[in-house]
């Protein structure tokens, strides 16, 4: 994997990423199916609705080489349907948007109304597709929309016979006003989304991923992880925390939990860390060799101890490690084994030396025969 690959603290899911901050939503199956039919239902409609008229005006094309358009517009649409099924991609999301324009401009130039119903088909294209795949695409296909617009009423107004009419004019402020306001609203809702996903995921005290969010970020990196791009967990667990709530208050036990995950965070090195619950945190890192691993604890040691000294709190910690593939392929199972490790290094430590924090991994068990 990349180094990017575990330092983003977002699970990528169904985004698509570009860079740090840009990107796209890729839809499940069911949404592509649902779009694309779409288009195969408007299809039908401009079909019908241009079969049934006796002339267009004759701009570029006659009726029939308007209906061969359509045509080609639906083996097009067909092609990138199947391309779609097979894994979406931003040169087929702009491909398939770059067609739904070409043919609704086609259309709006031959439409025979004064007011061209067939001018609606825009905004279908502009929320069909802008609402789907996130605010980047969307302020592209709005740009394309407001070309395809001008080109077409361009077209008909120089070249189609007609002339600029009250009508018309209504009609493209109603237009103009209705695609702002949808842009301007989907950007409102994006950024709501954004909220509730950061919520969902993240925990609001530490600022780390919650036990949603490690699930998620988990599910992505053992996929890919083998024997050639293993993986460690690390499993950290404050000791004595409660009685730090019970003595001091949970205003003073927050603080130790915040400082502590800051403590964890950067110690983890290209790690994703989150905090599982309670005083528990979680590391997930490529993969770290025994001494690696020591000395992220060791680093870990000595940040808390001296936090705790010049603060006046006490904070300490026991650290269990876990190896993937070889001790699990999924979190549930990998937690499980560092947390083992863990508590017997817990269980280990007397109570004079309880307070002080350490570290135990798989090299420091015990052999048996």
């Amino acid at each position: 994997m990349k180094s990017s690959d575990w330092s983003d603290r977002r699970h990528p899911c169904q985004w698509e990423a570009e860079s740090e901050d840009a990107g796209f939503w890729v839809p499940d199956h069911s949404e592509i199916v649902t779009q694309f039919f779409t288009r195969y239902l408007f299809f039908s409609l401009a079909v019908i609705y241009f079969s049934t008229l006796e002339s267009v005006p004759s701009v570029l094309f006659s009726i029939e080489q308007l209906l061969i358009a359509l045509g080609v517009y639906f083996f097009v649409n067909t092609w990138f349907f199947w391309q779609a099924l097979r894994g979406i991609t931003l040169t087929k999301i702009r491909s398939a948007m770059s067609a739904d324009l070409v043919i609704v401009t086609l259309c709006v130039i031959h439409d025979p109304n004064p007011i061209p119903p067939s001018a609606l088909a825009f905004l279908m294209v502009l929320l069909g597709n802008g609402m789907r795949y996130g605010m980047r695409l969307f302020a592209e296909v709005l740009g394309g929309a407001f070309l395809g617009m001008a080109i077409a009423f361009a077209f008909r107004y120089r070249m189609g016979g007609f002339v600029v009419s009250a009508g018309d004019v209504f009609f493209g402020v109603f237009w103009v006003t209705l695609a702002l306001y949808a842009y301007i609203l989907m950007g409102r809702i994006e950024d709501q989304r954004r909220q509730l996903d950061y919520r969902s995921r993240f925990d609001t005290l530490t600022g780390l991923l919650n036990r949603h969010g490690l699930l998620a970020a988990a599910d992505s990196i053992f996929e890919q992880t083998n024997a050639g791009t293993p993986a460690t967990v690390l499993f950290a667990d404050l000791n004595q925390f409660k009685a730090v709530n019970d003595r001091y208050g949970h205003g003073v036990g927050d603080r130790v939990l915040a400082e502590f995950a800051q403590i964890f965070n950067e110690s983890a090195e290209m790690g994703v860390c989150g905090r599982w619950g309670g005083d528990e945190f979680v590391a997930l890192l490529p993969q770290r060799d025994e001494a690696a691993v020591r000395r992220i604890f060791e680093r870990i040691e000595a940040r808390t101890k001296a936090w705790s000294a010049s603060n006046g709190l006490p904070m300490a910690v026991s650290l269990g490690v876990a190896h993937a593939p070889r001790d699990g392929n999924d979190l549930m199972t990998l937690l499980s084994v560092a947390d083992i490790h863990l508590y017997q290094s817990k269980s280990q430590q007397s109570e004079t030396d309880e307070a002080s924090p350490n570290y135990r991994t798989i090299i420091d068990e015990p052999k048996t025969a």
